[in-house]
């Protein structure tokens, strides 16, 4: 297998949001288009099931209590993991097999 540059694009193109949201958040619904309940918030002490969405599409998230928001999963990966740029794309290329 040909391995890949380490680019935001590549990413995004390889890791499907509805399996990564899949992996990460256990309690998120099937779903696999639009926006999805995504359970608890992973960004607070969330007690109110509902209150944290994902967007199965595009990978955006948004929490209604707390105010947690991305745009992708390397957005999603930075906040969860308290990681710069550059090392949420390593790690979602490790996690994922892409390197």
């Amino acid at each position: 297998m040909k391995k890949q540059p380490l680019n935001a694009e590549y990413i995004k193109s390889a890791i499907s949001p509805s399996y990564f949201y899949a992996h990460e958040l256990r309690n998120t619904s099937s779903q696999t288009q639009d926006w999805s309940d995504g359970g608890l918030c992973p960004f607070h002490a969330d007690k109110n099931a509902g209150s944290f969405h994902v967007n199965m599409t595009t990978g955006a998230f948004k929490c209604f209590s707390c105010g947690a928001k991305g745009g992708d999963i390397i957005a999603f990966t930075m906040a969860q993991y308290d990681l710069g740029f550059f090392d949420a794309l390593i790690k979602l290329a490790d996690d994922w097999g892409l390197v």
